[in-house]
C-alpha cells in the first residue's frame, strides 16, 4: 500500500512536469491560466454585475462571489471528467505493468489538489488587492479543499467502473458536468434559485462547498458544524460506495479493457 502511494506520487510529478511539455511558456500556464481566470471575470463582470447585486461594500463583489467557486469548480469537473476515463487512458499500462489502478487514479488527484492549491493561493492574493479582508477563517479552506477532492474522488472512481461496460458514460459525463454547471450557484446567486428551485440546492453536493467558498471569501463566515458534519459523512459514504465496488468490479475490468 505505502509503496503504490508513493506510485502515485511519481505518476503525479510526472504529469505535472509533462502536461505543458513542449509549450513555449512551460510550467508557467500553472499559474497563468488562473491568473487570467480571475482576470476576466473581474474586468468582464464586476461592474456589470455590482449595479444588480449589492453583495458586499466592495467595487469587486461579484468576483468576490465568483472566483472561489468557479476555481473549486474547474477542479471538481477536471478530476471526475479524467476519473471517468481514466480505465482508458491507462489501459496500455495496466496491461503492461502489475500496477493497482487505484495508483493511477490517485496520481490525478494529487496532480489536480495542487493545482487547487495554488489558484486559491491567487485568489487569496486578488482578494488582498482589492482591499477585501483575509481572515484566520481562511484556513477552513484547507480541509475543505481536501474533503472536496476526496469526494469528487469517490464519485469519480465509482463512474469509472461503469464507464466500461456503458461507453456511452464517456460522452455523457460531459453533457451532465456542463448542465451540473449551470444548476449551481456559482456565476448568480443562491437567493434567486432558493425560494423556486430549493431540491436544486438541497440535493446538489457541489453546492455545500461551493456556498461555502463563497462564504469564506464574502463574509469570512465559517462554515457550520452542522455542514461540516454533512459534508464528511457525504464524503466518506461516496468513498465507502467506490472503494466497495472497487474490489468487487476490478478484476473484470482487467479483462475487457
Amino acid at each position: 500500500m505505502k509503496n503504490n502511494i508513493l506510485l502515485a506520487f511519481s505518476f503525479a510529478k510526472r504529469d505535472f512536469k509533462e502536461r505543458y511539455v513542449g509549450t513555449g511558456l512551460g510550467q508557467l500556464w500553472y499559474i497563468l491560466s488562473p491568473i487570467i481566470t480571475i482576470f476576466i471575470y473581474t474586468v468582464i463582470f464586476s461592474d456589470f454585475m455590482k449595479m444588480k447585486l449589492a453583495i458586499i461594500d466592495n467595487s469587486y463583489a461579484y468576483s468576490i462571489h465568483l472566483i472561489p467557486a468557479l476555481l473549486a469548480w474547474t477542479t471538481f469537473s477536471t478530476i471526475l471528467m479524467r476519473l471517468n476515463t481514466s480505465f482508458f487512458e491507462k489501459a496500455n499500462l495496466i496491461k503492461k505493468i502489475s500496477v493497482p489502478m487505484y495508483t493511477f487514479q490517485l496520481s490525478i488527484i494529487l496532480t489536480e489538489l495542487f493545482l487547487f492549491a495554488i489558484s486559491m493561493l491567487l485568489a487569496i492574493g486578488f482578494l488582498l488587492l482589492v482591499n477585501q479582508p483575509v481572515t484566520l477563517t481562511f484556513l477552513w479552506l484547507i480541509p475543505l479543499m481536501i474533503l472536496q477532492t476526496l469526494f469528487v474522488f469517490g464519485l469519480g472512481v465509482t463512474l469509472s467502473l461503469f464507464t466500461p461496460f456503458f461507453k456511452d458514460l464517456k460522452e455523457a459525463v460531459p453533457i451532465v458536468v456542463q448542465l451540473w454547471f449551470w444548476m449551481t450557484p456559482i456565476i448568480y446567486m443562491k437567493e434567486m434559485i432558493a425560494n423556486k428551485y430549493p431540491f436544486l440546492l438541497t440535493f446538489n453536493p457541489f453546492f455545500y462547498f461551493s456556498d461555502s467558498y463563497q462564504n469564506i471569501f464574502l463574509y469570512s463566515k465559517a462554515p457550520s458544524f452542522g455542514r461540516v458534519s454533512f459534508i464528511v459523512i457525504m464524503t466518506l459514504v461516496i468513498l465507502f460506495i467506490a472503494g466497495f465496488l472497487y474490489k468487487k468490479m476490478i478484476g473484470t475490468i482487467k479483462d475487457i479493457i
